[in-house]
């Protein structure tokens, strides 16, 4: 018979593992976002009729 518990246990594990190494590099990411001198944001038009604004 399946042991369902051990295979549940190895999903479960397996699932936190993706999902902390993908907030890992998202929090890299961002890191490396914050530190970049030359940023430049570009706020989108919420209708299609505007153009987007730059700052920066």
């Amino acid at each position: 018979m399946a042991d369902y518990k051990k295979m549940y246990y190895a999903l479960f594990n397996a699932v936190t593992t993706a999902i902390n190494d993908l907030q890992d590099a998202q929090r890299d990411g961002e890191c490396e976002y914050i530190e970049m001198q030359d940023v430049s944001l570009t706020i989108l038009p919420t209708s299609t009729d505007e153009k987007p604004k730059t700052t920066g």
